[in-house]
């Protein structure tokens, strides 16, 4: 799925994975639940609960996925 938008509310579902595109300075924020991400080529991983954020620094391909199978995951994603 492509979206190609300025802002994006994602839910994430137990065994759901989204792949996202991202562009330098996008913010990730954690909505609800616990939601895991991982960026090409870095070894951090990134875990975002309610309230929490992520900013990139370069163009980034990421896998995104709730964390916790007994749950939903929601993300805001600000370009």
């Amino acid at each position: 799925m492509l979206i190609d938008t300025a802002q994006a509310r994602l839910q994430l579902r137990p065994g759901q994975i989204t792949r996202l595109d991202l562009a330098p300075q996008t913010r990730l924020q954690g909505v609800a639940g616990q939601a895991w991400i991982t960026i090409d080529n870095d070894p951090r991983d990134i875990v975002l609960g309610p309230g929490e954020e992520f900013i990139t620094d370069v163009h980034a391909h990421a896998i995104a996925c709730a964390l916790r199978g007994d749950g939903l995951a929601e993300l805001l994603v600000t370009a």
